[in-house]
C-alpha cells in the first residue's frame, strides 16, 4: 500500500505493564485527549483486573480499547479490538493489530487494521531495548510500501522525533514511555504527537 498524502495520524498509547492506582480515571483522560486507540497492555494481571478498569469506562470510551490478553473480553464489553504479540501470536478473528519486530512481519500483516513496528529507536520503557533499524533500512520499506499509512511506529517515540517518523511514511506513533510518568498520563506530550 503506497503513501496518501492526507493521510490522518494515528496516535497510539499503551499502558504500563502493572496496573495502578486510578488508572481508570486516567485512561478516560487518555481517550478524551482524542488518541486513535488505548492499548489495555497488563501482562501479569488476572482476567478480573482488567474487567475492574474496563467497567469504569463508558460504552464509547471502551471502542477505544484494544486488549493484548484476555480477548474474550472484547466481545463482552464491545471493545475496540484484540492485538496479537509474543504471548499470543494466534491468529483469532477480529484482531485489530498485532506487534512485528521485522519489515518481513509487517509484510506479512496486511489483514491487519493496523501493526506495530519496534522497536524504531531506542526504548525508553525497556532497558537495553535497542533499535533493530537503521535510517536507509526505514526508508527503503517506505519506498517499497512496506511502512505505510497502517503502520505505527513504537519504540522511543518523543515529540522531537515526530518529524522523522513522518519521514519514513509511518501512519502514527505508539507511546508508553513517554505517555506516562508515575501513573499520570502526560496529556501535553500525548497532545503534542497528535499535531
Amino acid at each position: 500500500m503506497s503513501n496518501v498524502m492526507c493521510q490522518t495520524w494515528k496516535v497510539v498509547v499503551i499502558t504500563p505493564e502493572i496496573p495502578f492506582c486510578g488508572e481508570t480515571e486516567q485512561i478516560k483522560r487518555v481517550i478524551g485527549s482524542g488518541v486513535f486507540r488505548l492499548h489495555l497492555r497488563h501482562p501479569k494481571a488476572d482476567e478480573q483486573t482488567l474487567r475492574h478498569i474496563i467497567e469504569g469506562l463508558t460504552a464509547d470510551e471502551r471502542k477505544k480499547i484494544v486488549l493484548h490478553d484476555f480477548y474474550n473480553l472484547v466481545d463482552e464489553y464491545n471493545l475496540g479490538g484484540k492485538h496479537l504479540n509474543g504471548r499470543h501470536p494466534e491468529y483469532t478473528s477480529v484482531c485489530t493489530s498485532r506487534s512485528c519486530h521485522s519489515l518481513d512481519e509487517v509484510a506479512a500483516s496486511t489483514d491487519m487494521e493496523y501493526c506495530f513496528l519496534s522497536p524504531i529507536f531506542d526504548s525508553i520503557s525497556k532497558s537495553g531495548y535497542a533499535s533493530n533499524f537503521s535510517n536507509d533500512d526505514l526508508l527503503k520499506a517506505k519506498e517499497d510500501g512496506i511502512i505505510n499509512e497502517n503502520v505505527i511506529a513504537l519504540g522511543g517515540i518523543t515529540v522531537d522525533k515526530i518529524s522523522q517518523v513522518r519521514d519514513y511514511g509511518f501512519g502514527g506513533v505508539a507511546i508508553l514511555g513517554s505517555a506516562w510518568k508515575d501513573g499520570i498520563a502526560q496529556l501535553d506530550i500525548i497532545k503534542q504527537m497528535m499535531e
